[in-house]
């Protein structure tokens, strides 16, 4: 520590020495240098006296040149500024314009913003609105989803049925050509019905004989009533059997046969017996008569009322067949243009008062749509 100090202080000795040995070379350096600069500042003689008079003069000009230099730029800078303020004045009001402008603009935007406003409040009602009905239309859509989901099975159930309807349909157009195979049936029994009336009329003389041969009893008193023979000179086929009401017809033609056969006979006497025993007898007993020679039953296929019956069933099954199959055809149908082309069937009757086929259709189609329309409500 010592050490490092005694080296410290000898050091600065040593620089203080350096220092004294060199001061008085620095100095007289300085004192000549300071000299010169004197003696060339400060003139000496006239011409450096008015050499530095003309210098201060160059200075004074060149100093006053250059002042004027500067107003001349400060005039220009000042004109170029009034220029620019009247610039900025007329862009200033130009502003004050648009400003004006501007604010109207803010205005009417602000009133359209609140009538945009408005206007938005009022869609989003009716947006709340849509989306309720939206809610509301997808749940009548689920509803009319199962109802079509329903009716998709009731089609499918109908169809079914359709296909069953058409089996029926067949097996009733079956149905009417075996009814049609048993009117043409009838239609030939009622020939031979006829050619069996002929066959009667052709048998009324032995029927004649035979009721003279019955008048003779009747002379054993009022207590004994006539015997009658049956005298049947032969059997009519079963296929001429015949309905009532011609066997009624038959019995006015037997009668009357019988009656005027006098006219032939060339006995008065049995002419006047068989006219007496000829006019007791009534139609009940010739039918009975008939139907006992022709071998007939107490009730034939042929009655009216049946026969009536039989016809209006296969009306309407032909009215049904008719009905299907134009169905079935659609609209270009031959059947829709013979319903269309009908007269007489714009009543639904023919003249003779029975309803006609055309008639009957229509009545099925009107029934159907009413039935449809009762199952679609």
């Amino acid at each position: 520590m010592i050490a490092s100090g005694l080296i410290f202080l000898f050091g600065f000795l040593a620089a203080a020495l350096i220092a004294l040995l060199v001061s008085p070379i620095v100095w007289r350096r300085a004192k000549r240098l300071a000299r010169r600069e004197f003696e060339a500042t400060i003139p000496v003689s006239a011409n450096e006296i008015r050499a530095s008079y003309d210098h201060v003069r160059a200075q004074a000009a060149m100093e006053s040149r250059r002042r004027e230099m500067e107003a001349h730029a400060v005039r220009e800078k000042a004109a170029l500024e009034r220029a620019e303020a009247g610039r900025v004045a007329v862009e200033n009001a130009d502003l004050r314009g648009r400003n004006r402008v501007l604010t109207e603009t803010v205005a009417q935007n602000v009133a359209d913003l609140k009538e945009l406003s408005a206007a938005l409040e009022a869609r989003e009602q009716d947006y709340r609105k849509l989306e309720e009905e939206l809610r509301e239309t997808i749940h009548d859509l689920d509803l009319r989803t199962e109802e079509m989901n329903a009716l998709s099975d009731r089609f499918r159930d109908l169809t079914g049925i359709a296909e069953d309807r058409k089996l029926s349909i067949v097996s009733l157009e079956t149905r009417l050509e075996e009814a049609q195979d048993e009117v043409r049936s009838q239609e030939r029994i009622g020939r031979e019905r006829d050619n069996a009336i002929d066959r009667l009329r052709s048998q009324v003389g032995p029927r004649r004989s035979c009721r003279r041969k019955g008048d003779r009893p009747q002379a054993r008193g009022k207590d004994h009533p006539p015997h009658r023979a049956p005298c049947r000179p032969g059997r009519a086929p079963v296929a001429a059997r015949r309905r009532p009401d011609s066997l009624d017809d038959a019995a006015d033609t037997v009668l009357p046969q019988a009656t005027r056969s006098h006219d032939t006979s060339p006995d008065d006497i049995d002419r006047a017996s068989v006219v007496a025993a000829a006019a007791p007898v009534s139609a009940e007993a010739v039918r009975r008569q008939l139907e006992e020679h022709l071998d007939l039953p107490a009730h034939p296929l042929g009655e009216d009322d049946d026969e009536e019956a039989l016809r209006e069933r296969i009306s309407d099954i032909a009215a049904r067949v008719i009905h299907l199959t134009g169905k079935a055809e659609g609209p270009d149908s031959v059947i829709e243009r013979i319903l269309a082309a009908d007269d007489s069937g714009q009543t639904g009757t023919a003249e003779s008062g029975r309803p006609t086929l055309a008639g009957r259709v229509r009545r099925l189609r009107a029934e159907e749509s009413k039935t449809s329309g009762q199952a679609a409500e």
